[in-house]
């Protein structure tokens, strides 16, 4: 690196920001660059967040950003769903982040599946996030009642309530499961409120084939959930995979920078909050071939690759 530098890498939630931080400066010490040179990290919430983060690096005003969850930095490079064309996005790799997107519903409801939502046109109080432009959650949620036949707004119309909360985790979504004030749950971050969904009487519903099919198209893949990862569930399902959080560049990125983001990346990831479901740390195999805690999605840059493969990552 003869020529000063200036790279920088946006970040929406705190977990990614901290990743963002340890990369940040494993790079700036690992390697010596010419003054005055910088690296930043744009921490934020609205237009680095969501659908848009691929959009930010995709139009170059990010050199790095992460997209959440894999099957966004996918429908982004296929140009489908919330994005109107193809970007010309590569990853440097995908930090595993557990997770997968499940419609649940109380089992004293009688509802055994998605389908009979729409038949019996029942009357869910439905907890699920809040409305914006920007949440790939909703916009999944939207696609698979689509692939059904209905949406939000009919069970609203069928006397059903929409109960939204601001995440996953919220104290809302503890109230809404404890005090039965909720029938149904349809969410992602199901590690936060899953148990607590069985424990209260919910069953999750499986994705019919088709309608995962639909998703696929997008960009998002299919997942399992099983009694290994929730004990109180009776037969596993087939739902969305709401894993990974990818580190997004575009493909002409001068290859020596991807090259050595992946080096520094490397030089830390031991050290880096992954979110593997058994809390197992990040392997470098992991990070570049994908995981059950992160599908890697799109292709590697190639100046990633070339490190993994010469590192005998790949």
């Amino acid at each position: 690196m003869t020529k000063n530098i200036s790279l920088s890498i946006a970040t929406a939630s705190k977990g990614r920001a901290a990743i963002a931080a340890s990369i940040a400066v494993a790079f700036y010490t690992r390697f010596r660059l010419p003054e005055p040179s910088q690296i930043t990290v744009a921490m934020g919430y609205g237009r680095l967040a969501g659908i848009d983060a691929p959009v930010n690096v995709d139009r170059g005003k990010f050199h790095f950003g992460f997209a959440n969850p894999s099957g966004v930095a996918r429908m982004a490079y296929l140009g489908r769903g919330s994005y109107k064309k193809k970007m010309a996005l590569r990853a440097i790799g995908v930090f595993p982040s557990w997770d997968r997107l499940v419609f649940a519903v109380r089992a004293d409801t009688g509802i055994h599946s998605i389908e009979e939502i729409k038949v019996k046109r029942f009357p869910l109080r439905v907890s699920t996030r809040m409305t914006g432009s920007l949440l790939s959650t909703l916009f999944i949620i939207d696609e698979v009642l689509k692939g059904y036949g209905f949406s939000l707004s009919d069970i609203k119309s069928w006397g059903g309530k929409i109960m939204r909360v601001s995440n996953p985790s919220s104290p809302e979504r503890g109230h809404h499961l404890r005090s039965s004030e909720a029938d149904a749950v349809f969410d992602e971050g199901l590690k936060s409120w899953g148990d607590l969904a069985l424990e209260s009487g919910m069953r999750f519903l499986p994705i019919r084939a088709d309608v995962l099919k639909r998703l696929e198209r997008l960009g998002f893949t299919s997942a399992p959930v099983t009694n290994k990862e929730f004990s109180g569930l009776k037969e596993p399902i087939t739902t969305v995979d709401f894993s990974g959080w990818p580190l997004l560049c575009r493909s002409d990125l001068a290859p020596e920078f991807a090259y050595k983001m992946a080096e520094a990346i490397d030089s830390c990831h031991e050290q880096i909050p992954v979110d593997h479901f058994d809390r197992r740390p990040m392997t470098m195999r992991d990070f570049c071939q994908g995981s059950d805690g992160g599908p890697l999605t799109i292709p590697l840059h190639r100046g990633a690759k070339k490190y993994y493969e010469r590192s005998g990552y790949l």
